[in-house]
């Protein structure tokens, strides 16, 4: 990280926020993003405007926008493929029935479950490039994915981005824990939502005869 900020410190401002808005974008709006570092992006960009005075506001909207707007993205991605069908190709022929059960499943919750899945999905690796993609393909409505993605987006960029302005290069190595406790803290409040939907079960007492 010391390395990796020696190097970007000398750059222009531009170009850094230029650069990381690049590779979120890309994170969330391609399925290569997988392989790329949201959250180390995230890091540096708040220890880059610790050391160089930049106020956070401007790296955390730079990163929530382009991380958003990846997102989507790639929900146009997977709109497209709902209305022209499956792509082709070996490897895609064999996760085909993977997306389906994940689209059916998404798309079975209600409105207020599947705007929590994708608020929660926003903060973890892997499944901020998927869900979106997922979503769009199971006809998620743009109305509902957009407004959730855009706050947890933000939300995420601005915790990671202050944690790593307060806590320094400790956040790289210690705070991988945040986005970790988000997302079972979402889970936690879907699977109570549910269980105080239904009700606990009761057993009706018998009738004597008499």
């Amino acid at each position: 990280m010391s390395a990796v900020l020696d190097r970007v410190g000398g750059w222009p401002a531009v170009l850094v926020l230029g650069v990381a808005a690049l590779v979120l974008a890309l994170e969330s709006g391609v399925i290569a993003g997988v392989l790329l570092p949201g959250s180390t992006t995230l890091v540096v960009l708040g220890l880059w405007s610790a050391t160089t005075g930049t106020h956070p506001a401007l790296p955390i909207a730079v990163a929530a926008a382009a991380s958003a707007g990846g997102a989507v993205h790639g929900w146009l991605r997977g709109h497209q493929r709902r209305a022209t069908g499956p792509p082709q190709g070996r490897l895609r022929t064999r996760v085909e029935p993977a997306v389906r059960q994940a689209e059916t499943w998404l798309t079975s919750r209600s409105p207020r479950h599947t705007a929590l899945v994708l608020a929660a999905a926003h903060w973890a690796a892997v499944t901020r490039t998927l869900t979106p993609r997922v979503a769009g393909g199971g006809g998620v409505p743009l109305r509902l994915l957009g407004p959730v993605v855009a706050a947890s987006s933000t939300a995420w960029a601005t915790t990671v981005v202050l944690l790593a302005r307060e806590l320094g290069q400790q956040v790289a190595a210690e705070a991988g824990w945040v986005p970790v406790t988000v997302v079972i803290v979402l889970a936690g409040a879907l699977l109570v939502r549910r269980r105080l939907r239904h009700g606990p079960l009761t057993c009706r007492p018998h009738r004597q005869a008499g």
